[in-house]
């Protein structure tokens, strides 16, 4: 993915103020979506009168979103290792490490989103106002330690890049 982070003559502080704008703007939009998907699902549901169904789609949903939210833990916790964004900032530089933050961001916002997603289907196949209210708060869950820090972001490129010349034409 390509988000204008890298460029010839740029420098490294540059970057990660792009990448962090960017990442910052699509973290608050899932975010936003999200409630917004929270807020469909309850209007929905009160015009709905009658029992909750205990229906498997309704159980798949729960496992398919506890499946999404330890994957996304998984993966935050593989791709922002000390070890890994070390192996990043060696072989692409301080521009690849950057959108590798970036990356890793706008993937794991995406990952929550989808759970915000299963909360809206969940209340058309069954579910309560309160299976609703768990999967968005299972979402925001998710996304909130996603969400990016222009420090963290600055101080690890600071560590691990500086001494890394960029490839050249800057494409890693």
């Amino acid at each position: 993915m390509e988000y204008g982070v890298s460029g010839p003559g740029r420098s490294a502080g540059s970057m990660v103020d792009n990448a962090h704008r960017v990442g910052l703007t699509v973290v608050v939009a899932v975010m936003l979506s999200i409630l917004c998907y929270v807020i469909a699902g309850l209007i929905v549901l009160s015009g709905k009168s009658g029992t909750v169904d205990a229906s498997p789609a309704r159980i798949s949903i729960y496992v398919a979103a506890l499946f999404i939210a330890l994957g996304s833990v998984a993966l935050r916790r593989s791709q922002m290792r000390y070890l890994r964004l070390a192996t990043v900032a060696e072989v692409r530089g301080a521009g690849g490490l950057v959108r590798h933050l970036l990356n890793n961001t706008v993937i794991l916002a995406i990952l929550a989103e989808l759970i915000g997603l299963l909360a809206l289907v969940l209340c058309f196949i069954g579910g309560d106002v309160r299976d609703v209210l768990i999967m968005g708060a299972v979402a925001l869950l998710i996304v909130v330690p996603v969400f990016p820090r222009r420090r963290a972001w600055q101080r690890i490129v600071a560590d691990l890049a500086p001494a890394i010349p960029e490839p050249e034409g800057g494409v890693a």
